[in-house]
């Protein structure tokens, strides 16, 4: 049986890098002028009329290519995956290879998790000046809901469905959650593949994944149908992209559904990487050859 104190230190440990990784204050800087970039035209609009956003872009941010952006900053972030370095056999010898190894899987969730909450929050703080707190969607939100037009230079779009359904904070909460979730399983799915594999081979299926969100929006839908959206796990990251209940059944597919899929995939591919990592041999030439 697993040691949870000793899983949990493994993960901290990991948490400890980042203070000299300059992986994760690249990613930090990407995120923050990325953010400041693509609402730009949304504070100038704002700005230019006198009006307030409220914090509530987030649920609208993930359209396409902004939600492949994400993807490949979510790559960024685990790109190094099994998190090896020169100290990995001494910890692995220390507190066992199972204990090491979940550590590794609990880093990718907690990981996941700041790393969701980092976003929302720098999207909340690119707005400043022009943000005041309001539990509504708010003018801005609602007027450039029912017509983007009016702000012709904002490269934020509002999507009129989520507004009329959902109140900001409720739909803020499911797009977190969705987003924490889809990053997990792109962390885990890097982390699977580069165990079992090895060679990279996880940034070649989540490179593979990102281009098979593109290509599910429009034209996988032509050529290959609607099933199509029900294996692109990348584009379950919007909102947008779910049947809420307006469209015809099978159409897009339901959030239960994408959580159910993302979790029991998270599960099996943590589970393939435990057993393929529990049985190889560990050596300091094994481990540089993740």
């Amino acid at each position: 049986m697993p040691n949870l104190m000793i899983v949990f230190i493994s993960a901290l440990i990991n948490f400890k890098k980042w203070i000299v990784n300059p992986r994760i204050y690249t990613l930090v800087a990407l995120i923050i002028a990325f953010l400041a970039y693509h609402t730009t035209g949304l504070t100038q609009f704002a700005g230019e009329n006198g009006m307030k956003l409220t914090p509530w872009i987030f649920p609208h941010l993930m359209t396409p290519p902004v939600m492949q952006v994400f993807a490949c900053f979510t790559i960024l972030l685990f790109s190094d995956a099994p998190f090896t370095d020169r100290h990995m056999p001494f910890m692995v010898v220390r507190s066992g290879r199972q204990n090491w190894i979940l550590g590794q899987l609990a880093y990718i969730v907690l990981a996941s998790l700041i790393y969701t909450l980092f976003i929302f929050i720098v999207s909340v703080l690119v707005l400043i000046p022009h943000v005041s707190f309001s539990f509504d969607w708010g003018v801005v939100i609602n007027s450039l809901g029912a017509n983007s037009r009016l702000a012709p230079e904002a490269t934020v779009f509002f999507d009129e469905r989520l507004i009329s359904i959902f109140s900001p904070v409720v739909a803020t909460l499911i797009s977190l959650v969705l987003f924490w979730m889809v990053s997990t399983f792109i962390g885990v799915l890097i982390f699977c593949f580069n165990i079992v594999i090895g060679h990279m081979s996880g940034l070649v299926a989540t490179g593979f994944l990102i281009f098979m969100s593109f290509f599910s929006i429009i034209h996988g839908r032509l050529v290959l149908g609607d099933w199509i959206s029900y294996v692109s796990p990348i584009s379950w990251m919007s909102m947008s992209f779910y049947n809420w209940g307006h469209a015809e059944p099978f159409q897009s597919p339901s959030m239960m559904y994408a959580l159910f899929f993302l979790i029991g995939t998270i599960l099996l591919m943590g589970f393939i990487s435990v057993k393929v990592f529990c049985k190889k041999d560990l050596s300091i030439q094994a481990v540089r050859g993740f």
